[in-house]
Formats: structure tokens, sequence, C-alpha cells
């Protein structure tokens, strides 16, 4: 009997504190919007990010891109605009805002956000499922078809057109999979703080983890890096005494590698 009550009470707190969580997230959304209405852009950023860490939508995320443009931080607006379409690939505005910001911040879209709707990583589960159902159903049909002596001729053509279809399904499980590994390792740089001083507005990929590393070379606000990965396959990463976490990373030709800081990149998927 006294488990039972400790159950409900405990229900009925989670209860009530996902109901303060929700009216808090709403309070700031109406205070964000209302901050963004008054000019207040810092203060409406601040309270979007605020709700981002609980809340993900595609809604939350292009307005954020919205603001971080308005304010010419073009790193900060083209990964946010990239983060809300992951959630709605096929919102139109948001592509073509996502497309303006890259040319203001004269950044080349790179080839692995350049795929198909149909081909992107949400829809892995998708072909995986599809393929399945259609080489079971193509088996059993060939199946009965072979067994009652369908001429040989007729034959085969179906089943060059079964053959292709599963190849053609086994390339789009392997490339959705391999954007969603390469989704999990991308970073977005973005724009510096004003505090670090930096008028070329780029930064500097360093040799090694480390404050006082001279740069092996330079990326801009809104480029895209992927973290580096060692020989088992895990993502080469440093943190310093200090707390700070250091990420090993390249561009996508592989023309640029070096080590950045965790604040100046932002993760598409945390």
């Amino acid at each position: 009997m006294k488990a039972l009550f400790q159950i409900f009470f405990s229900s009925l707190f989670l209860l009530f504190y996902q109901k303060s969580q929700a009216g808090d997230e709403n309070r700031f959304f109406y205070e964000a919007v209302r901050a963004e209405a008054s000019g207040e852009l810092e203060k409406a950023i601040n309270l979007y990010e605020t709700i981002s860490k609980e809340v993900h939508s595609a809604n939350l995320y292009g307005n954020l891109g919205n603001l971080h443009f308005k304010t010419k931080r073009y790193g900060n607006a083209i990964s946010n605009y990239r983060k809300a379409l992951l959630l709605d690939p096929s919102n139109r505005e948001i592509r073509g805002n996502l497309s303006y910001a890259l040319t203001v911040a004269n950044i080349s879209p790179n080839q692995s956000s350049q795929l198909t709707l149909y081909l992107n990583s949400d829809f892995f589960g998708f072909w995986i499922i599809t393929t399945t159902i259609f080489f079971w159903i193509g088996a059993l049909v060939l199946s009965y078809f072979y067994f009652v002596c369908w001429e040989k001729k007729k034959f085969l053509v179906p089943v060059i057109i079964w053959i292709s279809s599963l190849a053609f399904g086994s390339w789009a499980i392997l490339s959705t999979k391999q954007e969603q590994h390469q989704l999990e390792r991308e970073l977005i740089v973005i724009s510096p703080e004003i505090s670090d001083n930096n008028l070329s507005n780029e930064i500097p990929l360093r040799r090694f983890a480390g404050k006082g590393s001279s740069a092996n070379t330079f990326v801009s606000p809104g480029e895209s890096l992927w973290i580096h990965l060692k020989d088992d396959q895990t993502i080469h990463e440093h943190k310093t005494k200090e707390g700070l976490k250091w990420y090993l990373v390249h561009n996508e030709s592989n023309g640029k590698k070096g080590w950045i800081r965790s604040d100046e990149v932002d993760k598409l998927i945390p």
C-alpha cells in the first residue's frame, strides 16, 4: 500500500512539473515575440535559445535564424536554418532563407545537404521497410511463377526489374545511413563574439588543441566542418584542464584541417 501511495504522489509531482515547464516555455515564447516586435533583438535571441534547450521545432529554429541574420551573425543564422530544415525538410520559406544567408555569407552549400527529400536521414527507416517488403513480395511472386513453369523468357524481365529495384533500395539505405552519420559529426562555424576582437570575422583551425596554438588555416562563419574520426571510429576530441572542449575537424574536401573550440561551432544534432 505504501508503495502505491509513493507511485501515486510521484506521478502527480511529475504531472505538475511538466505543466509548470510547459507554462515557462509558453511564457518565454510570448516574451520573445514581444521583445522581437519591440526591436529588442538580443533579448529575443536569448529567450528563444532558452526555449530551444527544451523544445525543438522548425518554427523556433527558423525564428532564431531570422534574428541572427538581422544581427549579422550569419554563421548562427545558417546553423539554425539547417536545424529547422532537419525538422521540416519541405519548408520552402526556410530553405529560401538559408539559400539567401549562404549567399550573403559567401558560403558554398555543401554537397551533403543537397540530397533530395526522400534521400535524407529521416527516410532511413522508410527505405529499410520498403526494401524488405519489396524483397519478400518479389521473392514470393517470382517463386510462384517459377514453380508453375512460367516461360523463361517472360520470367527474365521481372527478375531483372526486381533485382534492380532491390539494388536501388540498398543504395538508398546506405546513402541515408551515411548522411545520418555525417549529420551526427557535422558542425557549423558560428560568428565570433565581439569580445574576441576578431576584425576579420574568421575562425582559426589550430595545429593542436590549446589556447596558444598557431593557426593552421582559417574558416568563415557558416562553413560546415566534420569532426575527424579516430581509427576506432570514435570522434577526435580533447578537453583541456580549464574544461574547454576541442574538436579535430576537417571540411568537406579535406583541404582544411585543424583543432577548433566547441564554443566556436554549433552542432546540427546535439
